[in-house]
């Protein structure tokens, strides 16, 4: 069984990105990416309605990571962050579910629609990836998208998962059931 630590919080960069803790501080920006129809199409998840929402998404976060059940990572470009001490969130990526019995993760992203095609979350991704396999002793990462979402797909062959299932109307939300696919990679170095 794995043992994690994320005391202090693990920051990460990348040429362009500072993978960064969010606080109180980030739930307007946590408001504008969860509340844009774009940015949460293949989410499935409700619109957010008010930063409140988006306070308690943060909340759930660090709680998530308080109890170890998953680390979620906000997303700033660093060129800013080093500017503005308050580095604008622009999305976030995550292992939003740990089997650490089974050395097993599941990881999630989203970005605002103004940073897409940039080759951020990509970059992102890679360094998220690396972490898992490298610090944190993960055997295998998981992702699970809706099957019409075509970028996330293409970003995650790109990065070497492989397609594990799919999975007909396997969860219900919004009022309706949806599909998911399930994408896989192995720690090689294991």
């Amino acid at each position: 069984m794995l043992f994690v630590n994320f005391d202090p919080f693990p920051t990460l960069q990348t040429d362009r990105l500072l993978l960064h803790a969010m606080s109180e501080k980030h739930a307007a920006d946590m408001f504008k990416l969860r509340s844009n129809a774009l940015a949460m199409r293949y989410i499935g998840k409700p619109l957010m309605q008010s930063e409140t929402d988006a306070k308690d998404l943060i909340d759930a976060y660090s709680r998530n990571l308080r109890e170890k059940g998953g680390i979620t990572w906000g997303i700033s470009m660093k060129q800013v962050a080093a500017v503005n001490s308050s580095s604008p969130l622009i999305g976030t990526i995550g292992f939003h579910k740990m089997d650490l019995y089974n050395y097993r993760a599941e990881i999630g992203y989203m970005i605002h629609p103004d940073h897409w095609s940039k080759g951020i979350m990509g970059e992102a991704l890679k360094r998220i990836v690396d972490y898992g396999f490298q610090n944190m002793q993960f055997h295998s990462i998981e992702a699970k998208i809706s099957p019409d979402n075509e970028a996330s797909r293409k970003i995650l062959l790109r990065h070497g998962f492989e397609r594990e299932a799919y999975f007909k109307e396997s969860f219900y939300e919004n009022g309706k059931f949806l599909d998911t696919e399930i994408f896989s990679l192995l720690n090689k170095k294991a």
